[in-house]
């Protein structure tokens, strides 16, 4: 029997944004004010770790990545990623995110299709995540992000934070 699991948090996730209190018209200003003068090209370095049911053993593996995204709208953004887990994983993941920006918060909701790579393997690979952006000036940006990779009926839980510049 498949698992339903990835609607039900895809569900869960998009239904997350009713919960987020909406930011004041003054900081909505001053984020679209940074927003525009820093293009529309967004570049992250994410560094964290991933937990998975690797084989039937519970695995631990530092992660490392770095993603593509360009910003359709202020609210919309789509690119390339590619992260590999290191250790007992060895494992690449690749794939096309779709982020969304929450109304009017820096709450993000990725949704991601792509594959995982491992030992010359390759398998369909769904990810959903949210994350919180703290953006600086210069285009410069923090974000604490949590992710759920599904592969072949299991999930892996990849948590960390992303190091973003906006161009």
């Amino acid at each position: 029997m498949k698992s339903t699991a990835p609607y039900l948090l895809s569900a869960a996730l998009l239904s997350f944004g009713g919960l987020v209190p909406m930011q004041s018209a003054a900081n909505e200003a001053a984020h679209e004010t940074l927003e525009a003068e820093s293009g529309p090209h967004i570049v992250e370095l994410f560094i964290g770790s991933t937990y998975a049911d690797h084989h039937g053993h519970r695995e631990h593996a530092f992660s490392i990545g770095g993603q593509y995204r360009y910003a359709l709208s202020h609210r919309t953004s789509v690119g390339v990623l590619a992260e590999y887990a290191t250790e007992s994983l060895d494992a690449w993941v690749v794939g096309i995110p779709l982020v969304v920006n929450l109304g009017d918060t820096r709450w993000q909701l990725t949704a991601m299709p792509g594959a995982e790579i491992e030992g010359g393997n390759t398998e369909f690979l769904f990810r959903a995540g949210v994350g919180y952006e703290f953006e600086m000036e210069g285009g410069y940006s923090i974000k604490p992000e949590i992710n759920v990779d599904w592969v072949d009926g299991e999930a892996s839980v990849v948590t960390g934070l992303s190091f973003g510049w906006r161009f």
